[in-house]
């Protein structure tokens, strides 16, 4: 049986080997998986959100640990494993988990017309989905949907990313260790191989995070079965900073907007468009503090500020960008260059009067790299930042808070944030996902719980008071064509000609349900 190595991307230390699944495996998971989840589906959701919160109190028994794998498999610092990762999981559960039945049930359509008649959503589960997660934030993306999947009355299959599987089969672990019934949730492991095979089993429904090449694959495989997918791709996301801005906070936020989690992060601060006026300043404030970040292997608390690249093939990108922008005269204000033991690229701050022109400034690059042009006007950024394939977040520095949110009602993204970055990627209330390029549907939220169910309209009588035939019925008369007919004038605009309407509305209904005896 083949398998993965897991290794310390900061150290190149072996972590451990583990068992790929084998293709062959899958139609038994899935059985199982169904069957777990007729069980799961019989449960209250009080019951079901009890078993979260048995969740939840496991994973805090087991929080360093935790902190410490995702450090050791991903890369990043152990505090980004702390807070980026763990405090955001728990604190989405606790909010599905107390906010699930409000959301789930059952909803109320107010009818204009058909007033003697009842309509209401039901929400129902999809059944069995699959999950696929990429490395980056090896807990918290995978978590977040497996959550909102379990809440939703689903059960999981789940392949982590082959570069963090571990984290995935802690993910499954604690799962068990808190309860959760056998096979509600399964983890495979595996590559993008293993990944094209799930699609096959039909799953009731996808969710993908990862590279815009992987989800077009994903969406192409998923419709052969018409099987609906949810996609969370990549970003190219801009901040804006507005000629008022303080630059010492804006130069803060461009920093960890830029550089938390080594720039490993579709909603990271990637294009900088800081206005001409002020464009000398923030790049010096910039830069002093981009040479003050700390790169180093995650093995203590505070040790570092930046960890080493988690994937080696990031590297090529990283390789290919910034040798183009050389070749194109860019100016690099730092960075630009490899560590001596290439598991580090330094922190980059590039710009130019071509770089608005090269892939480092229009193609993702998941990576510690900021790109910075200017602009003149507000309606000139506002077309810089639309101009972009991606459409996930953009960012607006400014202390004037009505010209920020005038600006971001112009901004062909998912998501914008007004005097921060990044971070709303991690709130639960609010919902995640972006346009164009970066993918479709949307996660946490209202919004993103309502992906993991079907909706089904019901519509009865109010009372058996109300239960006759309708007028539309056959036979069709004159008089119930001239009921209609006569119907529709009381949708004209002006108040008089609707009640000049109304007495020959009435006539016509007692002249064709007399003739057709309906009374």
């Amino acid at each position: 049986m083949s398998k993965l190595v897991c290794k310390n991307p900061g150290t190149g230390e072996i972590l451990k080997e583990i068992d790929i699944t084998p293709e062959n495996a899958l139609p038994a998971i899935f059985d199982r998986a169904k069957e777990a989840q007729i069980s799961w589906s019989e449960l209250s959701l009080k019951k079901r959100a009890r078993h979260l919160r048995m969740l939840r109190e496991t994973m805090l028994n087991h929080v360093d640990e935790l902190a410490a794998l995702i450090s050791a498999e991903n890369g990043k610092p152990l505090f980004e494993s702390l807070m980026n990762e763990i405090f955001t999981s728990v604190d989405l559960l606790t909010f599905f988990a107390k906010r699930a039945p409000r959301i789930l049930k059952n909803q109320t359509i107010p009818l204009v017309l058909m007033k003697h008649r009842k309509s209401y959503v039901q929400h129902w589960p999809l059944g069995v989905v699959v999950v696929i997660s990429p490395w980056n934030y090896p807990l918290l993306l995978p978590f977040g949907e497996i959550v909102m999947a379990l809440v939703a009355e689903n059960a999981v299959v789940f392949k982590p990313s082959e570069a963090t599987p571990l984290v995935g089969l802690k993910i499954q672990e604690l799962c068990e260790e808190a309860g959760l019934p056998p096979g509600l949730i399964q983890t495979v492991v595996g590559d993008g191989n293993l990944g094209a095979a799930l699609i096959q089993q039909k799953p009731a429904k996808i969710f993908f995070t990862g590279s815009v090449s992987t989800g077009k694959k994903i969406m192409a495989a998923a419709a052969e079965h018409l099987i609906p997918v949810n996609l969370e791709l990549g970003g190219k996301d801009a901040m804006v900073i507005l000629p008022d801005a303080d630059l010492d906070f804006a130069s803060s936020a461009a920093l960890w907007g830029g550089f938390s989690n080594s720039g490993q992060v579709c909603a990271s601060v990637e294009r900088i468009l800081v206005h001409e006026s002020i464009a000398e300043l923030f790049m010096v404030k910039l830069k002093e503090k981009v040479t003050q970040l700390r790169q180093a292997p995650s093995t203590a608390v505070a040790g570092n500020d930046l960890g080493a690249i988690t994937l080696d093939k990031q590297k090529t990108t990283y390789d290919q960008q910034i040798s183009q922008a050389k070749q194109a005269g860019a100016h690099f204000l730092t960075g630009g260059a490899f560590s001596s033991d290439l598991k580090y690229l330094i922190p980059t701050l590039v710009t130019g009067e071509k770089i608005e022109s090269l892939e480092i400034y229009n193609e993702e690059t998941f990576g510690p790299v900021v790109a910075i042009t200017t602009f003149k006007t507000p309606a000139e950024a506002v077309r810089k930042v639309n101009s972009s394939s991606y459409g996930l977040l953009a960012s607006v520095i400014t202390k004037n808070i009505a010209l920020g949110e005038q600006i971001a009602r112009q901004l062909e993204v998912g998501t914008v944030t007004i005097n921060e970055v990044t971070y709303t990627c991690g709130l639960p209330e609010t919902p995640w996902g972006g346009i164009k390029n970066s993918g479709i549907g949307r996660t946490h939220s209202e919004r993103g719980l309502l992906e993991f169910v079907n909706v089904r309209h019901i519509h009865k009588p109010k009372s058996r008071l109300f239960v006759f035939k309708s007028p539309w019925w056959f036979p069709y008369t004159p008089y119930q064509y001239k009921t209609f007919r006569t119907l529709l004038e009381l949708y004209r605009l002006h108040w008089t000609d609707r009640l000049k309407a109304l007495p020959h509305v009435l006539w016509n209904l007692v002249k064709f349900l007399k003739e057709e005896k309906r009374l």
